[in-house]
Parts: C-alpha cells; sequence; structure tokens
C-alpha cells in the first residue's frame, strides 16, 4: 500500500451529511470564543498492520493545509518501543498541541503498559484535561479492569474512581466540552457501563458540546438523551477475525472537527476511500455469527462521513 499525500487530502470530498445538534449541545458550542479546528486521527495501529506508518505520514501532511489548532489521536496508535519511536515523535512533533488518547492495543499488547505510553507519547496521565483555546478536551481511559460483566479479553470499562474524577470535571468545567475516549461510550463497542456512564454525562449535558471515540472501526454517530457521539473510522482497516483477519482502506482515514461558535454547530470533514481489495461482504463478514454484523452494515464503509451537526433552524 502506498497511497499518495495527493490522493489523500484530494479524498477529502465535499458531499456533506446535516444533522441536528442537540440545544444543550448549540448552547455550549456558542460560548466558545472563537472558531476551533481539530485534526482527528483514530486506529493506525502503528506496529501491527503494513503500512500504517505512510497513513500517519498522509494524515500530518494533510493537516498542513487544514491547520487545526490539535492534533488528537484516539488510540491503538503505535505500539511503545524503540521501533515505532520516530512515528510517536513525528506526530508530537507536528503540532505543539499533540493529544493522545490510550487504546486498548496500547497497552497489554508487546508486553506495553500504561507507563510506557504515558512516557513515550507524553502524557500527564491515562486521563487527563487540556484547554484548547477556550474549550475543555476531557481525555478518558476506557482500559480500567473490574467491569463486573466481562466477558474476558481486553478490558473495556470506566471505573469507580475515573467517574469521580470525571464527575469533578464536569462539575467545575468553565469552558464548552469535548469528550474524548478510545472505546465508544455509544453505539458499537461500547464500554460495559456504557449506559452508568451516559447517565453521568447527561447531568451536564449544558456544557458537553460533542463526545467522540476511536476502536468500532466503523463510520457511525449517535444522539442520546440530548449527546451526541461520534465515532472516528479507523486510519487503516476493518478487523474482521476469523481466517480472513482484516480487509483494509485504499485511502487513509482521518477528519477535521470544526466547532463554529457564531452558527452553533460542529463541522465534519472526512476521508472518502474505497476497500483496498475486498470488502467484508466480498468474505461473507454480514453473515458470520447468525448474521449478527448486519445490522451494522450501514456503518462498516472505508470512509469518514462529512457531517455538518447544526441546530435545527439552520439545517439546510
Amino acid at each position: 500500500m502506498k497511497t499518495t499525500r495527493r490522493t489523500a487530502i484530494k479524498a477529502m470530498a465535499m458531499t456533506c451529511t446535516t444533522l441536528t445538534l442537540p440545544l444543550a449541545a448549540q448552547s455550549s458550542v456558542g460560548k466558545l470564543k472563537r472558531l476551533i479546528k481539530l485534526g482527528v486521527i483514530a486506529d493506525p495501529h502503528i506496529g501491527f498492520v503494513k503500512g500504517a506508518p505512510e497513513r500517519l505520514s498522509d494524515f500530518l501532511e494533510a493537516m498542513k493545509r487544514e491547520k487545526p489548532d490539535a492534533l488528537l489521536q484516539l488510540g491503538d496508535f503505535a505500539f511503545s518501543n524503540k521501533q515505532n519511536k520516530p512515528h510517536i515523535d513525528a506526530f508530537n512533533a507536528a503540532h505543539d498541541v499533540a493529544l493522545h488518547t490510550i487504546g486498548n492495543h496500547d497497552i497489554r499488547d508487546k508486553g506495553l503498559k500504561r507507563e510506557d505510553c504515558i512516557k513515550m507519547w507524553g502524557i500527564p496521565a491515562p486521563y487527563y484535561t487540556r484547554d484548547v483555546h477556550g474549550m475543555r478536551l476531557i481525555v478518558l481511559d476506557g482500559n480500567d479492569p473490574g467491569s463486573p460483566t466481562s466477558k474476558g479479553g481486553y478490558p473495556s470499562y470506566i471505573g469507580r474512581k475515573q467517574q469521580a474524577w470525571l464527575r469533578q470535571q464536569l462539575e467545575t468545567a468553565k469552558k464548552p466540552v469535548l469528550i474524548a475516549s478510545h472505546q465508544p461510550l455509544a453505539g458499537w463497542a461500547q464500554v460495559d457501563n456504557a449506559k452508568e456512564i451516559r447517565k453521568l454525562l447527561a447531568e451536564y449535558r449544558d456544557r458537553i458540546m460533542l463526545c467522540i471515540n476511536g476502536h468500532s472501526h466503523c463510520d457511525q454517530f449517535l444522539t442520546i438523551n440530548g449527546l451526541s457521539y461520534l465515532h472516528i473510522n479507523s486510519a487503516s482497516y476493518k478487523w474482521l477475525g476469523g481466517k480472513i483477519r482484516l480487509v483494509e482502506y485504499k485511502d487513509a482515514l482521518f477528519a477535521s472537527l470544526t466547532f463554529d461558535p457564531k452558527k452553533g454547530e460542529i463541522k465534519v470533514k472526512g476521508v472518502q476511500s474505497k476497500w483496498k481489495n475486498r470488502s467484508p461482504a466480498d468474505v461473507g463478514y454480514f453473515k458470520k455469527n447468525n448474521g449478527q454484523y448486519a445490522k451494522y452494515r450501514h456503518v462498516t464503509v472505508p470512509s469518514i462521513s462529512n457531517r455538518i451537526i447544526a441546530p435545527p433552524m439552520t439545517r439546510k
């Protein structure tokens, strides 16, 4: 695989879907002091899938043109070892504000721990806050142990200690909030205690603009109880499991998110690509396990949709 940078940038097409932004989120966006743009990438899986470093390079090159106020990676980024340090350093050097989210494959795989990510990525803690031009970014860690409903495998849970911290951050937030996590808080592959976390967030919906995540390798948007949840698709591939483990995207997927206080809206500018070789349908993915994945067929796509999430009165 070699996606050219020109192809990757061109793939950020202009076809756009308009969705409704909840009134509380609209008010929160409107409290920003200026327009804020974030460059976002999720799940490149550097060190696991071939071509992932080139996909990261395509993202960083595109962001030179987009000129965001910060870069954010949403987990399953790169194994924190010597082999991948140049790629991690490249991300950190690409912007004065380069932010990281810990994914499930960033720890445990290769014998790695949270401490390895913290040290090599340069983040203050597994979960933390960062202010970006009047926006309060709350980064969560969905890898806590102790889930009472866990069926084994990688932890997907936000524990009591982190919940207490999250509540405190929301209680004292004086700025509009963006919630970032690797594991989804709603929708496909959500954390084990997603309902509990959504209930907590709903208490502070008047200050939360949006919740974003990686992990699911899909292109999904949901609104639940006045809060919106956006899945950022993997930069690299869709995981299938079984005999055929994965299918790759032709182009690197990534997005820019623009928060516009004057319009009270959020704009998502993504990349629309194609399957590199075979698609999930080609290999029978939607028929597996009695068709349990068929309901996600519409979000299992090689793209990140362009979206305008706007107040009802401004929708076209």
